[in-house]
This record gives structure tokens, C-alpha cells and sequence, in this order.
């Protein structure tokens, strides 16, 4: 907030000075007259001013300050408790606020209260009309002797009992402070007097130090310090004047230049205004105590959340130039790296032709080549060996002891064999399975066995071959077990002839089982 461009305005009963704050420093300090010529003029003085908020300082007699011991409350309780106490206080003007000054350290702990009021708010009428038919923000109303109090931080004063002195184009202003607390200030308006005066200004510095005691703020015995700012170098005597017959007030004289000094103020401003300095101070710092009322500033709310929009949209487009220009950095460093990966790759490529024209001619085409080593692959990742029929048989084989295994067949093709097509009449003649149809790539197994020993009981025979198959079927790499020849023929459109006994010695308990293995193995 210390470096916005503001307008600063010091109201007094007899006139207002009026002055921009750019860059830290008064611009152009101008006078006008509390009358209608007076306010004319400021109201097209304000013209110029391009909706700069406004300032305002009151410095004038029509002002109050009290303190008051109220009850410890806290949050909403706080602020309706007081509330009420301001309205009970001041019912004739809107200008007022308050500020907790300290805690009590009795039982109860109650709380102390600065309340600060303008009695007169016609004193700012005139000049508020003007503000508000140029359209500009009113940011707040301060009193003089608050801003007068912040001379104590910016001059580093830590006396006890402290009073600043210093004289404005309202009069002679005296301000008191105790441990660095703001407790009273008084006005005295400019006038001829019988005695010099330095004389009179120190009679007002002597009621002043009374009226302190009157009131208890200070001690009879306690030393004040007084503060003499002489920012137009009116006041050189003062000091002398006030220490003459008062041992108990000390007093230190701040020259014009000290002033320009310490605060960075320019004497050229200084001697600009009488109010100046007090300008210059409310410039630099704005007073915690705002008399205005919200239907005030009201326009100056509006016009700092104007300002907040205008911020963020101006962050929010620093931030897209920032984002493309690191777009447009990033994009000019990836066409350098892409520039010099396609050299790198150019260089790459030449190399390869320079070695490879060494190399002897080949027989054939690259592609062929290529083509030749992918149907490898395929031939040795579709290659099968018996060796998985030969397990799964000779594990079965193990768990039936009485079959014995006189043939085996093994076929693997990208076609399944059509097992039905087996037949017992056509197997005794077969070297070779039939015709294979289209399908996916299977093994199959024709096991060619019989039982031993045989007596002839084709009953237990059967069992025992059917105790074989499942035996086969169990294990997981088998997809179907069929039999294609059995010892006893059990088809009902077979004949019967002959002795059993017969061919029981003739044949034996031969039979043939077809296994074929699930996809994929």
C-alpha cells in the first residue's frame, strides 16, 4: 500500500490542503479555502485526479477522545458490547471508532478502551460532496493526532511521559503519549496574543502538563518530555519558553532540517504546507483508527477489489508469457537436439555404408534372409518330439502291470485325425492313420497292446483295458482317449462263430487305443 498513488487531505475549520502521494513523496501540496470559491476549486483540482482513493485528516477542536473500562468479552460479544457503547457516546456523528488499549490485572481483568470521535461531521461535508461528484474512493477519516502518535516510531522516542508538539495550519497541536500509548491531544487555534509567542505557546504547554496531572495521567513529580517539531522554524524559542520555571519538563527541539533528515521529507515540501509533514506522515503509514463509516467507503472497497482483478489478471498473464516463453526456449532447445540427433544419425548411416562395402557379396537378398530366419523360428517354435507320448504311456503303463505294449504310432500335423474312421477291420491292414482333416495342430498316439497273461475272462480283460484308458485320460495334457480295437468285439451287427477257448489261444487280449493331446501341446 506504500507505493499506491493516492490523494492526501487535511481538513481543518478554516481550509483543506490537498496533495498526490506518488513514489514515496508529496506531489504538489495546493490550499483551498473552506468556502464556495474554495470548494469550486477543489472539486476541479479532483478532475485530474483519475479515480485515485482519497485520504482524509481531520484536524480540528471537534474531536473526542475518552477512555473507558468495559468488561472482557471476546469475538461477536466484543463487538456488539462496544457497538452499543459508541452509539451511546456519540448518537450526533457517524466518524468515530475505538481500540483496545490494554487488559486490567484485577480479579475481573477487564478491558480498556481509546474511543475516538469527530463531533462535527459538517466539517467534512463540503469537501466529501466534491469527492463523491468526481467519482473518486474515499479510503478512510483520520484524525491528525493519531498520525501525530506514529512520529514516536519514526523517531524512535521511548520516553515515559511524552508530548509532541508542532503547529499546523489549524493551530498549535500538542499530543500526549504515555509508554508510547496515544492518551490525549489538544488544539489551540492560532491567534494574537499581549506576549511574544513562545510565551504563549509555552503557557499552553504549562496547562496542558496541569491538566495531566488534574487527571492523573501523570505525577507532579514526574518529568515530561516535550517534543518541539519545528518544521517551518517558527518554534526556536519554545524550548527555552517552556523550560523557564517548569524544571520538571524537559524539552528537545527538532529542526527543520532534522525533520527533512529523520523522516525523508524535503524541505522543499516542508515549506510547501504547514501541513506537509503530517501529509507526508499519513502517506507513508495509514492510521489504525478510520472514523469513516462503511456508507463512506464503500467506494473504496469497491475500487480495492477492482484493483485485486486487475492483479490477478495481470499474474495470470505474467504467468502465460513466462509459460510460453519457456515453451518457445524448450521448443528452440529440442530443434537444436533434433538438428543434432539427424546429424548423428547421417553420420551414423555413412559410417555403416563404409563397412558394409567391405563386406563380401551374399547370395541372396537381405529380405530372403530376413524371411528365411523368421521361418526358423517358426519351425522351431511349432517343432514336437514323441517324447510327451512316450511319458504319458510309459506312466500309465507303470500303473497297469498286465498291459503290455506291442505298437505305438505318433502323429503331429496342422490337422486332427478323424479317430472314428478306425475301424477293427481296417486296423490289422493299416500301416498309416487316414486321411487327416483341417484343423488345429494336435499330436495323436495309436497305442497298439494286449493283456498278459490271458485266460480267456474278457470281462476282467475290459476292465482292465478301460482302467488303462482312464489311467491316460487323467493326465492333463490328454484331450480324448478312444478305443479303436478290443479283445471281445461288442458291436451288435458282429457274428459268432467258433469256440471261445479257441480264440482266446489264437489272439489273446489284444486291443488299440487312439490318445490325442489337447491344443497347444
Amino acid at each position: 500500500m506504500k507505493l499506491e498513488a493516492k490523494l492526501l487531505l487535511c481538513v481543518s475549520a478554516d481550509q483543506a490542503t490537498v496533495a498526490a502521494w506518488r513514489r514515496r513523496k508529496l506531489v504538489e501540496c495546493r490550499r483551498f479555502d473552506n468556502d464556495e470559491p474554495g470548494w469550486t476549486a477543489f472539486s476541479t483540482y479532483l478532475r485530474g485526479a483519475r479515480g485515485l482513493p482519497v485520504h482524509i485528516m481531520v484536524d480540528t477542536v471537534d474531536e473526542d477522545f475518552r477512555f473507558e473500562t468495559l468488561p472482557h468479552a471476546r469475538g461477536s460479544d466484543r463487538i456488539e458490547m462496544i457497538g452499543r457503547k459508541l452509539k451511546q457516546l456519540y448518537r450526533g456523528t457517524p466518524y468515530y471508532s475505538w481500540s483496545l488499549q490494554e487488559r486490567a490485572t484485577g480479579k475481573r481483568g477487564d478491558d480498556r478502551y481509546l474511543f475516538v470521535a469527530l463531533t462535527n461531521p459538517e466539517v467534512l461535508a463540503p469537501w466529501l460532496r466534491a469527492i463523491e461528484s468526481n467519482g473518486l474512493p474515499v479510503a478512510g477519516v483520520y484524525p491528525l493526532s493519531i498520525v501525530s502518535a506514529s512520529l514516536v516510531e519514526r523517531l524512535r522516542l521511548k520516553q515515559t511521559n511524552l508530548l509532541i508538539v508542532t503547529k499546523n495550519s489549524a493551530g498549535f497541536r500538542q499530543t500526549f503519549l504515555k509508554d508510547g500509548k496515544f492518551r490525549i491531544s489538544r488544539l489551540t487555534p492560532l491567534r494574537e496574543s499581549g506576549g511574544t509567542a513562545d510565551q504563549y505557546y509555552a503557557d499552553e504547554v504549562a496547562n496542558t502538563r496541569m491538566y495531566l496531572d488534574a487527571l492523573t495521567v501523570t505525577h507532579v513529580d514526574d518529568t515530561l518530555t516535550a517534543v518541539v517539531v519545528d518544521q517551518d522554524e517558527s518554534l526556536g524559542g519554545l524550548p527555552a519558553a517552556i523550560a523557564r520555571g517548569r524544571p520538571n519538563i524537559r524539552c528537545h527541539l527538532l529542526t527543520k532540517a532534522e525533520v527533512a533528515a529523520r523522516l525523508g521529507i524535503s524541505p522543499r515540501d516542508l515549506e510547501a504546507s504547514a501541513d506537509a509533514l503530517h501529509l507526508h506522515l499519513l502517506g507513508e503509514q495509514t492510521p489504525a483508527f478510520n472514523l469513516a463509516p462503511s456508507g463512506v467507503t464503500h467506494g473504496y472497497r469497491r475500487h480495492q477489489a477492482t484493483r485485486l482483478v486487475y492483479a490477478a489478471s495481470a499474474a495470470v498473464l505474467l504467468g502465460a508469457v513466462l509459460w510460453s516463453g519457456a515453451n518457445a526456449y524448450q521448443g528452440l532447445t529440442l530443434g537444436d537436439e533434433i538438428g543434432r540427433l539427424q546429424r548423428e544419425t547421417e553420420k551414423q548411416q555413412s559410417q555403416y555404408r563404409e563397412v558394409t562395402a567391405q563386406f563380401p557379396q551374399t547370395p541372396t537378398t537381405v529380405e530372403n534372409l530376413h524371411n528365411t530366419v523368421e521361418a526358423a523360428q517358426q519351425i522351431r517354435a511349432g517343432l514336437r518330439t514323441p517324447e510327451t507320448l512316450f511319458t504319458v504311456v510309459s506312466h500309465a503303463l507303470d500303473a497297469a502291470p498286465k498291459v503290455q505294449l506291442n505298437r505305438i504310432e505318433w502323429h503331429y500335423s496342422d490337422a486332427a485325425l478323424e479317430l472314428e474312421s478306425y475301424s477293427d477291420a481296417a486296423a490289422a491292414a493299416a500301416t498309416a492313420p487316414p486321411a487327416p482333416v483341417s484343423g488345429t495342430p494336435r499330436q495323436v498316439g495309436i497305442i497298439s497292446a494286449e493283456v498278459k497273461p490271458f485266460n480267456g475272462d474278457y470281462r476282467a480283460a475290459i476292465e482292465i483295458i478301460n482302467a488303462f484308458a482312464a489311467q491316460l485320460a487323467a493326465n492333463d495334457m490328454v484331450g480324448e482317449v478312444r478305443a479303436l480295437q478290443l479283445p471281445l468285439n461288442i458291436r451288435s451287427d458282429s457274428g459268432l462263430s467258433g469256440s471261445t477257448a479257441t480264440a482266446a489261444a489264437s489272439s489273446g487280449a489284444q486291443f488299440r487305443l487312439a490318445l490325442r493331446f489337447r491344443p497347444g501341446v
